[in-house]
């Protein structure tokens, strides 16, 4: 393989991307199960499958994906910070926008097409910045 050639490179991202899409969901109903009692491992396990996919993209270009990807590692670094709970609301978002960031993924040639302000503004929507003041921790 030739590390230079560009369709190689992608597909190595899409190959990556896809192993670290198939523990997130697991990981984020584990961290949800768990009621409060954050476990620091998942949290920070889904925080850098997420950093791998938005490092990724923006290597390649993909700049949707890199969007997104970057608003659910900022969800993440505030449910591992304790500033938000990973409450079943907060699940539910964290898992929709990963569903989007796998079809995405899926078609990434036309991934910068896709309007993924509705995701993006369910994620803004979950910092303490928009919650009120007894949701967030």
């Amino acid at each position: 393989m030739n590390e230079d050639d560009p369709l190689d490179l992608i597909e190595d991202y899409v190959a990556e991307c896809t192993e670290h899409l198939a523990t997130i969901e697991a990981d984020l109903l584990a961290i949800e199960a768990s009621r409060g009692a954050v476990d620091e491992r998942l949290v920070n396990r889904v925080f850098r499958a997420a950093h791998s996919i938005k490092g990724g993209a923006g290597v390649l270009g993909l700049v949707t994906i890199r969007q997104l990807a970057h608003q659910t590692e900022n969800t993440l670094d505030w449910i591992r910070s304790g500033r938000i709970a990973p409450t079943p609301e907060v699940i539910s978002v964290l898992l929709r926008s990963f569903d989007v960031l796998r079809d995405l993924i899926r078609n990434y040639r036309e991934s910068d097409r896709v309007d993924i302000a509705g995701a993006v503004a369910a994620l803004a929507a979950l910092t303490p910045h928009h919650c009120p003041a007894q949701e967030a921790l």
